[in-house]
C-alpha cells in the first residue's frame, strides 16, 4: 500500500521513472493488489510508452478480470494510441513530398483529381480523430495510406473502388451463441440482492434531483441492507446530508464508505471523490465555525482529506479545493493572530528598548505589534512610524522610507512620518524629493505649529543646499541617484525640455522666456534641485 501511494504521488508530481519502480516494487511485495498493476500502467502511460503500459493492464486484468480501474486504464490507453497514430498519418499526410507521391502513383493520381474525394482527404488531414470513420467509409483513403507508408499493390489505376473488381466476400459462419451461464442457487440470490439495490439507488437519486433528501436517504439505506459492498450507495447518502447540511454525518457516511471501498477493492476515483466530499464538508464546517482556533482545525483537516484523493486520482478540481483550504487557513491564522490590546503591549516594550538603544529589539517589538495589529487606523501607523525609526538607526533607509509611507497611508496627517522621510532624502542629496515633502506638512491642516516650524526650517535648509549645489556641483552619488530617478527620466525625455535646455546654451532670451511658464518653470527647478542642470 505504501508503494502504491508514493507512486501516485511521483505520478502527481511528473516523475514517471520513479513512480514506475514503486509500481513494479508493489507488484512484487504483493502480487495480488489489483491498484500496483495500475500503478505501473500509469506509469508507462506518463511515459507515452503506450504497448508498454496497454501489457501492464492487461496483465492486471488477467488476474483481476472485473477490476473497473484496469479496464478504464485499457481502454484510455488504447484511446490515446489510437489519438497518436492518427496524429501521425495527418502529418504524413501535409508533407509535400508525400502529396507529390500521391499526385503521380498510377494507383492514386486519379483519387487526387477527384474534388470530391479531396474534401475527405483534406478533412483526413485537418481532423486526424475523424480518420478512422473517415477509413472505414471511403477506401480510397487506404490505398493512399499504403502508397504514401511504400506499400506495394497490386494494379491500380487510381479509379474510384467502386469502379474496380472485388472478389466476392466469403461467408463466415456465423459463431455459435455463447451458451448462458448457470448460477448456484447461492449466486442467484446474490444477484437478485445486487440487482433490487440498484433499483432503490435509482429511486434514491430520481428522489435526490427533486431534493427530496429524507426519501433518497430511505432509499440508499434499503440499497445498503440488500448490497452493503457497494461503496456508491453509501457516498450518494453522504451527498444528501451534505445538502442538508449535516456536514458531520455526511464525514461518517464518507469514511465508511472508504472502509468498505478498501475492503472490497473499489476504483480508486470513487475512493478519491469520498476523500474530496470529507474535504469539501469540513471546509463548510471551518467556514461556519464561531472560533478561529476552530476554523483552523477544520481547513488542517481538509486539506489532509483533499491530499488523500489526491493521492488516489488526481484531478484539477479537489487540487484548486486544496490550495484555497491552505489561502483560508492562512488568512485564518493570521486573523486569530491579530490582538489589538497586544499590540499596544508590544508598542510600549519596544518604546522602552529604543529609549535603552536597543535598536534590533525594539524593531522587533514594533514588527510584533504590526502583526497583531496591522491595518487599524487609529493605531497601527503609530507602530509603521516606530519601527521606522529603528531602521534610520540600523541605517536601513530604504526600509524605513517604506514603513513611513505605510504610516501616512493610514494616517495621511501623520507630520512625523513626512519629517523623517524628508530628513532621509535629505541626506542622501535628493532635494528635488525633500521639497514637496516639507511643503505638503506646510500646507497641511490641522498639524500642530511644531511639526509645520520643523517643516518650515527644513525646507529652507533643503533650498540653501540647492543653492550651495549650483555652486559647487553635484557629486557623483546624487547624480547616479538622480539618473535613476523614474521623474527625473520623465523630464529630462519631455521635448520640450530638451529644446529649453538647448536654448540656454544657443538662445538664452528664448530659455528666459520659457521660464516664465509655471509648469516649465517647475520642471527645471526639479532639474536644478536634482543637481542634473546648474543655473549659471
Amino acid at each position: 500500500m505504501c508503494y502504491s501511494n508514493r507512486s501516485a504521488c511521483y505520478a502527481a508530481l511528473s516523475k514517471w521513472e520513479e513512480a514506475l519502480a514503486d509500481g513494479n516494487k508493489c507488484i512484487e511485495v504483493k502480487p495480488d493488489f489489483a491498484k500496483g498493476y495500475s500503478r505501473k500502467a500509469a506509469a508507462l502511460f506518463g511515459m507515452r510508452k503506450m504497448q508498454e503500459a496497454a501489457s501492464a493492464y492487461e496483465e492486471g486484468l488477467a488476474k483481476f478480470p472485473d477490476d473497473a480501474a484496469l479496464k478504464k486504464g485499457l481502454e484510455d490507453v488504447r484511446a490515446e494510441g489510437s489519438r497518436a497514430g492518427a496524429n501521425q498519418i495527418s502529418e504524413i499526410f501535409k508533407k509535400p513530398e508525400v502529396l507529390a507521391k500521391l499526385a503521380t502513383d498510377p494507383s492514386t493520381a486519379g483519387f487526387m483529381k477527384d474534388p470530391q474525394f479531396m474534401q475527405t482527404f483534406q478533412m483526413a488531414q485537418q481532423n486526424p480523430q475523424m480518420f478512422q470513420m473517415l477509413l472505414q467509409s471511403d477506401q480510397r483513403l487506404m490505398a493512399c495510406l499504403q502508397v504514401a507508408l511504400g506499400i506495394q499493390m497490386a494494379g491500380g489505376d487510381g479509379a474510384p473502388p467502386a469502379e474496380k473488381k472485388a472478389k466476392p466476400a466469403e461467408k463466415k459462419p456465423e459463431p455459435e451463441p455463447e451458451p448462458e451461464v448457470e448460477l448456484t442457487e447461492e449466486e442467484k440470490v446474490i444477484k437478485a440482492k445486487k440487482d433490487e439495490a440498484a433499483g432503490e439507488k435509482a429511486q434514491g437519486t430520481a428522489a435526490y434531483k427533486k431534493k427530496d433528501f429524507d426519501a433518497a436517504i430511505g432509499h440508499y439505506d434499503k440499497a445498503i441492507e440488500l448490497d452493503p459492498t457497494d461503496i456508491a450507495f453509501l457516498t450518494n447518502k453522504a451527498a444528501c446530508y451534505f445538502e442538508m447540511k449535516d456536514y458531520p454525518q455526511c464525514i461518517k457516511n464518507c469514511e465508511e464508505a472508504i472502509e468498505v471501498g478498501r475492503t472490497n477493492q473499489a476504483d480508486f476515483k470513487v475512493l478519491a471523490r469520498a476523500f474530496a466530499r470529507i474535504g469539501n464538508a469540513l471546509c463548510k464546517q471551518a467556514g461556519a465555525a464561531e472560533q478561529l482556533e476552530d476554523a483552523q482545525a477544520f481547513y488542517t483537516q481538509a486539506i489532509e482529506a483533499y491530499n488523500k484523493s489526491l493521492t488516489e486520482h488526481r484531478t484539477d478540481d479537489v487540487w484548486l479545493k486544496c490550495k484555497n483550504a491552505q489561502k483560508l487557513k492562512k488568512q485564518s491564522a493570521e486573523k486569530a493572530y491579530m490582538d489589538p490590546a497586544k499590540a499596544a503591549e508590544e508598542k510600549e516594550a519596544g518604546n522602552a528598548l529604543f529609549k535603552e538603544g536597543k535598536w534590533i529589539e525594539a524593531m522587533r517589538k514594533y514588527e510584533e505589534a504590526i502583526k497583531r495589529d496591522p491595518k487599524n487606523p487609529e493605531t497601527s501607523h503609530v507602530y509603521y512610524s516606530n519601527r521606522g525609526n529603528c531602521y534610520i538607526r540600523m541605517n536601513e533607509m530604504e526600509l524605513a522610507i517604506k514603513d513611513f509611507d505605510s504610516c501616512i497611508a493610514l494616517n495621511p496627517k501623520y507630520a512625523k512620518a513626512y519629517l523623517n522621510k524628508a530628513h532621509i532624502k535629505f541626506s542622501q542629496k535628493e532635494y528635488q524629493k525633500v521639497l514637496p515633502i516639507y511643503q505638503e506638512v506646510i500646507d497641511m491642516e490641522g498639524i500642530d505649529e511644531e511639526s509645520k516650524k520643523k517643516a518650515q526650517e527644513g525646507l529652507q535648509r533643503t533650498m540653501q543646499a540647492v543653492q550651495q549645489m549650483q555652486s559647487t556641483g553635484a557629486d557623483e552619488e546624487q547624480l547616479r541617484r538622480a539618473q535613476a530617478d523614474p521623474e527625473i527620466q520623465q523630464i529630462l525625455g519631455d521635448p520640450m525640455v530638451q529644446q529649453v535646455l538647448r536654448d540656454f546654451k544657443d538662445n538664452p532670451t528664448y530659455a528666459q522666456q520659457a521660464l516664465k511658464n509655471p509648469s516649465m518653470a517647475a520642471k527645471l527647478n526639479k532639474l536644478a534641485a536634482a543637481g542634473v542642470i546648474r543655473f549659471q
